[in-house]
C-alpha cells in the first residue's frame, strides 16, 4: 500500500476576488478544490506551478481538468508539494472565494 503525504490545512485561494488569484504553497497531499461566488459565465481552475519553467498549468484529476462554472467542490485531488492558484477565466465574475481543503 503507498504512503500518502498528509495535510489537513485549509488554504485559502481567493477572497472575495474577480480575478486569478496570488500564488499559495502546499505541502502535498490529497485535497478538495471548492468554489463559491457569482460566476457570472467565468470558468474557475485548480493551477499548479512548474517548478523548472515556473510556467502555470491546470491540474488533473483522473484525467479531467480541475475546473468550475459554477458554485461546487471537486475532489479527490492529488497534488505534489509546490505552488498553487485558482485561475479565473472569462465571464464577469465577482465575489468569488476559492479554498484548497486537505484531505490527511
Amino acid at each position: 500500500m503507498p504512503i500518502r503525504r498528509a495535510d489537513d490545512n485549509l488554504y485559502a485561494l481567493l477572497t472575495n476576488g474577480a480575478a486569478t488569484g496570488a500564488a499559495v504553497d502546499i505541502k502535498g497531499g490529497q485535497y478538495a478544490f471548492v468554489v463559491d461566488g457569482t460566476f457570472g459565465g467565468a470558468t474557475a481552475s485548480l493551477e499548479f506551478q512548474a517548478t523548472a519553467t515556473g510556467a502555470w498549468t491546470t491540474v488533473n484529476a483522473n484525467g479531467v481538468a480541475v475546473s468550475l462554472t459554477a458554485n461546487g467542490t471537486r475532489t479527490p485531488i492529488d497534488l505534489p508539494a509546490g505552488r498553487v492558484r485558482c485561475a479565473i477565466a472569462g465571464g464577469t465574475p465577482s465575489a468569488m472565494y476559492s479554498v484548497l481543503l486537505g484531505m490527511g
